[in-house]
C-alpha cells in the first residue's frame, strides 16, 4: 500500500492494516506538569511497587520524635558576616541526636553557610522550607579525605558535600535549597583522575590536598555502603560533580527532589551505582548530564569488586534541557559489576540530548539484561531517542566485551529528533532479545539504524522520517508485526543489508517495500506465523 499524505510528499508503506497505536497520556496524568515545567501533585504516599521482577515493598525510614534545631547548638545565619560557618553546630546537633538513639536534626530557615555534612545512623536531616544552605567554596573545609567511587573506581578524595559512610536508617528532606557552589571546583573537569587512580592500590589513591594528585572534584550527597535511606523533597543547585549518588547501598528511595546542574560538567542528577532494591520516583532534572544512571563499576575493578546495579524501579519524572550528550535514563558507560532487573515508567523528556540511553564498551565485561521501559513521551531531542551503543569510546577499546540482552521497550512517543532509534553491538557480542513495542516516531531526520542484533521485535512501531525508514545490518532472527514506515527517501524504506543478517518475519509489511542489500535476496525472509516475543 502507497498513498500521499497531505502536503508533505511522505510516502507510506505498511501492510493492509494499520497499526492501533495509543497515546501515552498516563504519563501526562500523572506527571500533570505546569507551564514553567514543574511536577505537580507529588502524592504524600509512597504507591506499592508493581515490578516484572521481585522486589521489596519500599517504606520511608522511621525517626524518634525528637528535634535537634542547629540553633541551640550555636548556629548562625549568614548576616553581617556572610562566612560564618554552620558546620559544627550541625555536626554538634548530629552527635546529640546520636547519644539519644536518633531523631531530625533541623535547619531552619534562613541563609546559612557550611563546609561538608557526615550524617550518621538514625539521623533525620530535616531542610525547612525557606532554608538555603550555600556550601562552602574552601577546599580545605572538605578534608580529611573520605573514601568513595569516583566514576567507578575507588578512591581517597575531597569529602562530599553530604556524606554518609556505613550508616542506617537516614533520611535527608524538606523544602529546603542546598547550592553546592560548584563553579570553584569545576576547573578540574579535563582532569583524569580515574586513569591515575586505576594504576596504583587503592591505599595511594589520595586524592586530596598535599598529595601530589589533585584534581578529583567530590559529589555533592554520597551514601556509602548504607541501607533503609529516604531523599525527598530537597532541591539541589550547582553541583561541584554528581548529585545523589548511591554506592554498595541498598533499600533507598528518592523522591520528590528538583535537581539543577545545567552549569555543572558531569552533573549527573541520580546515579544508582553497585546498588540494589532502589525507588526513584517524581523528580525534576535539568542537569549538566545524565538525569537518571545505572552504574556497576568500572573495568578490571569492577569486574573484581562484581557488585551488580539491581532491583531498581524509576517512574513519574521529567528530565529537560540534559546536556553532554547524555540522557533521561542511562545505563552506564561503568557497567563492569552488571545492571539487572530495571523499571522505568512515565517520564517526560523535552529537549535533551538523548532520551533513552545504554553506553558500554570492550573492557567493561558481565551482563545488562532484564530492562523494561514502558510509557515514555520525547520533545525535540538533540542527538538520538533511544540509543544502544556497545562502541561508548569508539573501537579501540579493549578487553572483555559485555552483554546486554532482554531489553523491553514499550509505549514510546517520540516528536522531533536528528535520528530515533540507534542499535549498535559489538562483532563479538550481538545485542539479544530487544523488543519494541508500541512506539511512534514523527519528525525524525533519520529513522531506525541497526547493526548486530539477535532476536529483535518490532511491535506497532510506526516511523516517519525525512531519510530512509529503517536500515538493518546484520539482525538474525528480525520480526516485523504491524510496523509502518514512512519516509521522503526515494526506493523502498526498510533495507536489509549484512551478510549475517537472515530469518526475516515481516507479518504483513510488504516485501515489494524491501531493499536488499550486499548478497541478499528474499530467501532470508520467513513465512510462518510470527512468534510472539
Amino acid at each position: 500500500m502507497e498513498q500521499k499524505q497531505g502536503g508533505q510528499g511522505m510516502l507510506m508503506r505498511q501492510g493492509h492494516r494499520t497499526p492501533s497505536l495509543t497515546t501515552t497520556t498516563a504519563c501526562l496524568l500523572i506527571l500533570a506538569a505546569t507551564s514553567a515545567g514543574q511536577i505537580t501533585r507529588v502524592p504524600r504516599d509512597i504507591a506499592p511497587i508493581e515490578a516484572p521482577f521481585a522486589m521489596p515493598q519500599l517504606q520511608r525510614p522511621t525517626f524518634p520524635p525528637r528535634t535537634f534545631d542547629i540553633r541551640d547548638y550555636g548556629a548562625r545565619q549568614m548576616g553581617e558576616n556572610p562566612d560564618v560557618k554552620i558546620t559544627d553546630a550541625v555536626h554538634r546537633a548530629i552527635a546529640a541526636a546520636s547519644r539519644n538513639g536518633g531523631g531530625t536534626v533541623l535547619i531552619p530557615a534562613g541563609r546559612w553557610l557550611t563546609g561538608p555534612i557526615h550524617l550518621t545512623s538514625h539521623i533525620h536531616l530535616h531542610f525547612a522550607e525557606g532554608a538555603t544552605v550555600y556550601f562552602s567554596t574552601d577546599r580545605d573545609d572538605y578534608l580529611p579525605v573520605v573514601q568513595y567511587r569516583h566514576e567507578g573506581v575507588e578512591t581517597f578524595n575531597y569529602s562530599p558535600l553530604i556524606y554518609a559512610f556505613e550508616v542506617k536508617n537516614v533520611a535527608i528532606t524538606g523544602k529546603g535549597v542546598l547550592d553546592g557552589q560548584g563553579e570553584p571546583w569545576w576547573k578540574w573537569r579535563q582532569s583524569p583522575p580515574r586513569a591515575i587512580a586505576t594504576q596504583v592500590p587503592l591505599s595511594r589513591r589520595h586524592f586530596g590536598k598535599g598529595a601530589g594528585m589533585e584534581g578529583m572534584r567530590p559529589n555533592f550527597v554520597v551514601f556509602w555502603k548504607s541501607q533503609d535511606i529516604l531523599v525527598e523533597g530537597i532541591t539541589l543547585n550547582d553541583s561541584p560533580m554528581w548529585n545523589v549518588h548511591l554506592i554498595y547501598s541498598r533499600r533507598a528511595i528518592v523522591r520528590d527532589v528538583t535537581v539543577n546542574s545545567l552549569r555543572s560538567p558531569n552533573g549527573d542528577g541520580v546515579v544508582v551505582d553497585s546498588s540494589e532494591d532502589v525507588l526513584i520516583e517524581y523528580n525534576h532534572f535539568e542537569t549538566g548530564d545524565d538525569a537518571v544512571v545505572l552504574k556497576s563499576g568500572f573495568n578490571e575493578e569492577g569486574l573484581r569488586i562484581n557488585i551488580p546495579t539491581r532491583n531498581i524501579v524509576v517512574r513519574n519524572f521529567e528530565a529537560r534541557k540534559v546536556r553532554t550528550g547524555s540522557g533521561g535514563i542511562v545505563f552506564g558507560s561503568e557497567t563492569s559489576g552488571g545492571i539487572k532487573n530495571v523499571y522505568v515508567h512515565n517520564a517526560y523528556f523535552e529537549g535533551s540530548d538523548r532520551g533513552i540511553r545504554f553506553k558500554t564498551e570492550r573492557g567493561r565485561g558481565n551482563v545488562i539484561e532484564n530492562i523494561f521501559i514502558r510509557d515514555i513521551r520525547m520533545k525535540d531531542i538533540n542527538r538520538q531517542a533511544i540509543n544502544v551503543n556497545m562502541f561508548y569510546t569508539g573501537p579501540n577499546a579493549r578487553g572483555p566485551a559485555p552483554l546486554l540482552r532482554n531489553i523491553d521497550i514499550r509505549d514510546v512517543e517520540i516528536d522531533g529528533v536528528p535520528e530515533a532509534i540507534t542499535l549498535i553491538g559489538l562483532p563479538e557480542k550481538w545485542l539479544e532479545n530487544i523488543s519494541l513495542t508500541n512506539v511512534t516516531v514523527k519528525n525524525a531526520e533519520i529513522g531506525a539504524r541497526i547493526t548486530r542484533v539477535k532476536n529483535l521485535a518490532l511491535n506497532q512501531v510506526r516511523i516517519e522520517s525525512r531519510q530512509r525508514a529503517v536500515i538493518a545490518t546484520d539482525v538474525y532472527e528480525f520480526l516485523f508485526d504491524r510496523v509502518a514506515l514512512l519516509d521522503q527517501a526515494e526506493g523502498p524504506a526498510l533495507l536489509l543489508q549484512g551478510q549475517h543478517t537472515g530469518a526475516v518475519i515481516l507479518g504483513d509489511y510488504p516485501t515489494d517495500q524491501i531493499e536488499f542489500g550486499d548478497t541478499l535476496t528474499a530467501e532470508i525472509l520467513k513465512t510462518p506465523e510470527p512468534q510472539r516475543w
